[in-house]
């Protein structure tokens, strides 16, 4: 009877030093974790995007038998669009949408025709356009 009261006694104590241990290690890495602080992010600031300025028609290097184009494009909704061309030059402002158009007239060969557009912040894109303008038959 003592033999089995001594190994009772003997399983007991290793498993309560088992449940000792597991408990410490359990307390050491809930310590280790919350004395962690957190490595601040550093977010790099943008630039800014410039806007763009799309011209839908007409294509560049397009050739026109007609002696006038209308230019058609997009830009920031309520800015100035400025088109220098040729004959003269003509500064229009945008819709809500930001669509633009406007009729300019070619003189006969090469058209060079630069598309401003001017935001109310002051920023400013550019689009150069070559246009050839030719009567003759190909």
């Amino acid at each position: 009877m003592q033999k089995e009261v001594f190994l009772a006694i003997f399983f007991g104590f290793i498993i309560g030093i088992l449940v000792t241990f597991g408990t410490w290690q359990a307390n050491k890495a809930i310590k280790t974790t919350s004395t962690l602080t957190p490595t601040p992010t550093i977010f790099e600031t943008a630039q800014p995007v410039k806007p763009s300025l799309h011209i839908l028609s007409p294509a560049n290097e397009f050739l026109s038998k007609e002696p006038k184009v209308v230019v058609r494009g997009n830009y920031v909704p309520d800015s100035q669009i400025a088109i220098i061309y040729e004959n003269g030059e003509k500064i229009i402002k945008t819709s809500g949408d930001g669509s633009f158009e406007a009729e300019i007239s070619l003189i006969l060969g090469e058209n060079q025709i630069e598309i401003y557009g001017f935001t109310k912040e002051g920023e400013e894109t550019k689009q150069i356009l070559t246009i050839v303008h030719s009567t003759a038959d190909i």
